[in-house]
């Protein structure tokens, strides 16, 4: 029996990687497939039953160490030191016959102890969009927003195959010397295949609250909450990735004693509504007409449902450096305004006062971010290539 061990730094790459795990399982039931989280606990993978392999802990920057020297103090602090060479130990005895990384050049480069038969790149993290009227990188964001010369050696030297999500990906790192490459769909973009929620059938004016998963979660709801207040009639709804929600101030909650699968509550406040759903993300998604989001991944998936991205800055957290690298991937889809209520609610008005605009925005995501499927093409691929399928 082979041995598959995903390696992956991240949430949106642990995503990634319970994706292909599925696939590949459902190829060649036969397989032991194996997860190797970087970054968190690994929710993703246990959530399959998947073996997970390594130490966990959960750091205070959640992954974004790199956005702000505040960040990386607090995680140097929280132990992130200790933690990397107890996973670098935990590689160097790893043996497995296929290993398949999902994620940048710091997973790309932890991964060189583990030994294995034949190895496999999943970028889902940088595309060529990034290099869209990029006038200037900071030092630390560098290889968040490039395939550098670095990671590209990485590639060419140690990947069967390096898989990323779009052509225009895939002509530049050809250009660039990596042969070896295929965009064969996103796989960020699988799973998104749903019905809209029931009780919102009919309305028009539905936005998605995708406040993400880190830590900063609660404080992003609060605002988008507190815009939703100045948008009367406006039917909000809240994609909540669980743990125990905020105190929400000036709202009435009603608990729903017989609540829909995934409906946790529904909260009120003069003439706006908000729905609150816990594992219900594409159903969100597939309910509204836009989103309001301070997300990684999920702000790059209901672009590519074609709706339009209100999103504002956090920091340290969520920065502003952020959004301008994801506002060249996802372009005109992507709105960045002030974190204050009142430009919230303006910048979402005016979307909602102009279909046309919405229209012509909601063929940019698809176009930008690839197509579905990705996760069934490349985990045949990769498997066919190592000699499995």
């Amino acid at each position: 029996m082979a041995t598959v061990v995903i390696l992956s730094n991240g949430h949106g790459e642990d995503a990634v990687g319970a994706l292909l795990a599925r696939e590949m399982l459902n190829l060649c039931p036969e397989l032991a497939v194996k997860a190797f989280p970087l970054v968190g606990a690994g929710l993703a993978y246990q959530g399959l039953g998947l073996p997970v392999l390594g130490p966990r802990r959960q750091l205070p920057s959640g992954g974004l160490m790199l956005h702000s020297s505040s960040l990386l103090w607090q995680d140097l602090c929280a132990g992130f030191l200790s933690m990397t060479f107890s996973q670098l130990g935990d590689l160097h005895r790893l043996r497995a016959e296929v290993l398949v990384v999902v994620g940048d050049i710091y997973a790309q480069l932890l991964s060189l102890p583990a030994r294995a038969e034949v190895r496999f790149v999943v970028q889902t993290l940088v595309s060529a969009w990034h290099a869209q009227d990029r006038h200037r990188t900071l030092p630390n964001r560098y290889f968040m927003e490039t395939i550098s010369l670095p990671e590209r050696l990485l590639m060419r030297h140690l990947a069967r195959r390096v898989y990323v999500r779009d052509r225009e990906t895939e002509c530049l790192l050809r250009s660039r010397g990596v042969s070896r490459v295929s965009a064969l769909g996103n796989p960020m973009l699988d799973g998104l295949a749903a019905a809209p929620l029931a009780e919102l059938a009919g309305q028009g004016r539905v936005i998605a609250l995708l406040p993400g998963t880190r830590a900063y979660a609660g404080t992003a709801l609060q605002m988008m909450l507190a815009a939703l207040e100045c948008l009367p009639g406006t039917t909000g709804v809240v994609a909540w990735a669980g743990g125990d929600l905020p105190e929400v101030r000036g709202w009435h909650a009603e608990e729903l004693a017989a609540a829909t699968t995934g409906h946790l509550m529904t909260l009120r406040r003069g003439r706006s509504v908000v729905h609150v759903y816990e594992r219900c993300f594409a159903e969100v998604l597939r309910s509204s007409c836009l989103a309001l989001a301070t997300a990684g991944t999920a702000n790059e998936q209901a672009a590519a449902l074609g709706l339009p991205v209100v999103s504002f800055p956090l920091p340290p957290f969520y920065s502003q450096a952020f959004l301008d690298n994801q506002g060249r991937l996802l372009g005109e889809a992507l709105i960045v305004v002030r974190p204050q209520p009142a430009a919230v609610a303006a910048a979402l008005q005016r979307l909602l006062e102009d279909p046309a605009r919405r229209r012509r925005i909601a063929g940019v995501g698809p176009l930008r971010l690839g197509a579905p499927g990705g996760s069934r093409a490349i985990a045949a691929d990769l498997l066919r290539r190592a000699g499995l399928l």
